[in-house]
C-alpha cells in the first residue's frame, strides 16, 4: 500500500478534469492511503461523490512523508520544488492548460514549468504528447493513458429508445479560446432546428449565445438531468477548437447517443466512421449535414451506436486503472 496525495485546482464547478482526477483518488483510495489537495473551496462537492476513503485538505502538512505526490495543474506547480514534499513526484496533464489563457504570462510560465518538470509525465491525449515531447524535455518516463466512466453515475442503458428528432450540444456558451469560440455548435443547431429537429443543450455558463434555436437549456445540470439528457439525444453535438479527452462523449455512449464532433485535435476514443462522426473545426453547415445524414440513415447509425456501448465497456476504468496504478508505483 502507498500514501499517495493528488493536487485538485477547485471543487466547487462541475467539470471534466476535476471529475477525472476525483475518480482517481476514490478508486486508488481502495488500495491506497490518498490524499485530496485543494487550495481553493476546500469543501465535498455537492455535484460528484468523494469516497470517505480519500482524505480531502487544503494543509500542504498532511502532504509530508507521503510516497507519491501527483500534481494534476499547473495550479500547483510550485510544489515540485517544496522541501517537505513527498521525493517521489509525477504530474498529471489533463490538457495543454497554457492554451485556456493564452495572454496571461504568468499562467503561461506555470504551464511550461509543468511540462519541462523532471519528473514522470502521464498524458490523456497523442496530441498532447507530441506537443511535450517536441517543445520540452524528453528524457523523463512519458505515459499515455485514458479516461473511462463511472457507470455507477452514468448507467449503461444500452437500448434506452430514441425518438429520432432530438439532438443535444454540450458546451453551448464558450469563454475558454480553445472550446466553441465561434459557435459552430450553436450555429449548427439553429439549422437543424429549422429542420424540425428539437435542440436541447448544457454548459456551465448562463444561456447569451442563439437562444433562438433551443427548445431547452440546461446550465451546471445534475447527474440526473445529465443522463436524461443522454437518453433522450440520438445525437450528441460537441465542438470545440481542441481538447484532450472530454467526458461528454464516453458519457454519452452510455446510452447509445453516438457524437458528431467538431474539432481540430483531441479526443482519441472518438474515431470517425467506427464510433463516431469527426469533423474539423471550421465548417457549420457540415456539422448540420452530418447529424442530419446520420440520423436519416438509420443502418449507419445503429452501427456507431452499438460500438459507442462497446467501446464504453472495453475502455472502462477497469482497464485503465491496473496501467495507472503501475505507473504510480513504477513509473
Amino acid at each position: 500500500m502507498l500514501s499517495i496525495a493528488l493536487t485538485v485546482p477547485g471543487l466547487a464547478v462541475p467539470h471534466g478534469g476535476i471529475r477525472v482526477i476525483i475518480e482517481w483518488a476514490n478508486r486508488l483510495s481502495v488500495k491506497n492511503k490518498v490524499v485530496l489537495f485543494c487550495r481553493k473551496g476546500c469543501q465535498p462537492p455537492a455535484w460528484i461523490n468523494i469516497s470517505p476513503e480519500v482524505t480531502l485538505t487544503d494543509n500542504l502538512k498532511a502532504l509530508k512523508g507521503l510516497d507519491r505526490l501527483i500534481v494534476c495543474s499547473p495550479h500547483d506547480v510550485d510544489l515540485l520544488s517544496c522541501a517537505d514534499m513527498p521525493k517521489k513526484k509525477l504530474v498529471f496533464l489533463q490538457m495543454l492548460e497554457h492554451m485556456f489563457r493564452p495572454f496571461d504570462q504568468a499562467w503561461m510560465e506555470k504551464c511550461n514549468k509543468t511540462y519541462a518538470a523532471p519528473h514522470p509525465l502521464i498524458l490523456i491525449s497523442e496530441w498532447n504528447k507530441r506537443y511535450i515531447e517536441n517543445n520540452f524535455r524528453s528524457d523523463r518516463p512519458i505515459y499515455y493513458v485514458g479516461n473511462g466512466v463511472n457507470f455507477d453515475d452514468f448507467p449503461l442503458l444500452p437500448d434506452c429508445p430514441k425518438d429520432g428528432h432530438t439532438i443535444l450540444i454540450e458546451g453551448w456558451e464558450a469563454s475558454n479560446p480553445s472550446k466553441d469560440v465561434e459557435a459552430i455548435g450553436p450555429q449548427a443547431a439553429k439549422i437543424l432546428k429549422k429542420q424540425g429537429y428539437r435542440i436541447l443543450a448544457y454548459g456551465q455558463l448562463p444561456l447569451q449565445r442563439y437562444p433562438e434555436a433551443l427548445h431547452g437549456y440546461f446550465m451546471r445540470p445534475s447527474l440526473e438531468d445529465l443522463n436524461g439528457l443522454y437518453e433522450k439525444a440520438t445525437v450528441l453535438i460537441k465542438a470545440s477548437r481542441y481538447d484532450a479527452r472530454s467526458c461528454a462523449p464516453m458519457e454519452a455512449m452510455t446510452k447509445g447517443c453516438v457524437t458528431v464532433r467538431s474539432i481540430n485535435n483531441g479526443d482519441d476514443d472518438l474515431i470517425h466512421g467506427e464510433n463516431s462522426v469527426r469533423l474539423p473545426y471550421n465548417n457549420v453547415s457540415e456539422v448540420a449535414y452530418a447529424v442530419d445524414f446520420l440520423i436519416k440513415n438509420r443502418t449507419q447509425y445503429s452501427r456507431l451506436k452499438k460500438a459507442c456501448i462497446q467501446h464504453v465497456k472495453t475502455y472502462s476504468w477497469e482497464h485503465w486503472m491496473p496501467q495507472i496504478e503501475e505507473i504510480i508505483e513504477n513509473g
